[in-house]
């Protein structure tokens, strides 16, 4: 192969071509290194030789080595490939920035698993969120959209813990949207919750009021014969 000295000076990590030089020269000594260059200008010419006095020592890996599916091979070959989960079968860092051979390794840069949202609403909770934000346009006709899922949220926890029916719910928050002052303090289903049982309480009154005292039914006089 032919290299530069500043390829392999940027390579190597050397910060003279004194340390090239030198290290080049421990290998060629030991017997690992083939150097050759016709002169100053040219670039240089290298290959490795095996030393005679490791010539006979076993090359076979010590560990078993990843195969294309990513699993260990039995005859600890290495193929060299990304395996489909995107790691290298060459003990290299793979695309996910794992090793594959002696190095389990982790990823360099691990994606944190999305946290799940803690907001749950059933569709009858996100229908009367909706109808209540229908409401409050007719008394606020510049609210922004809420966050449905947020009132939904609500809606389903005065259902479940509170103990409140849809029907109640409905009929409280009509209640408040028609009261002059209610219908201004009271937008969402957060101060729905705050103040149910005010409004419950008023509610109630208002419909004893509405429907008043009890009518008798009406008598026929009887005329005499």
């Amino acid at each position: 192969m032919r290299f530069w000295n500043s390829q392999l000076m940027e390579v190597l990590g050397f910060k003279s071509p004194k340390q090239l030089n030198n290290a080049r020269d421990a290998a060629i000594k030991a017997g690992w290194l083939v150097y050759n260059r016709t002169n100053d200008r040219s670039v240089g010419h290298y290959w490795t030789m095996i030393p005679e006095s490791v010539s006979e020592f076993d090359d076979a890996p010590i560990e078993p080595t990843c195969s294309d599916n990513g699993k260990h091979s039995e005859n600890g070959t290495q193929s060299g490939k990304l395996s489909e989960s995107g790691t290298r079968n060459d003990g290299k860092l793979s695309e996910s920035g794992t090793h594959c051979g002696t190095h389990s390794g982790k990823p360099s840069n691990p994606i944190p698993n999305p946290k799940k949202s803690a907001l749950r609403a059933d569709a009858i909770d996100l229908e009367l969120a909706q109808w209540m934000f229908g409401l409050v346009k007719a008394v606020a006709p510049k609210e922004k959209q809420p966050n449905f899922e947020k009132w939904g949220n609500t809606i389903r926890l005065m259902r479940e813990r509170d103990g409140h029916t849809p029907e109640e719910i409905k009929a409280v928050f009509r209640w408040a949207n028609q009261d002059d002052f209610w219908r201004i303090n009271v937008r969402c289903p957060d101060k729905l919750r705050q103040k149910f049982a005010t409004l419950h309480a008023n509610t109630m009154k208002n419909q004893v009021a509405t429907a008043g005292p009890g009518k008798q039914p009406k008598r026929r006089l009887r005329v005499p014969a």
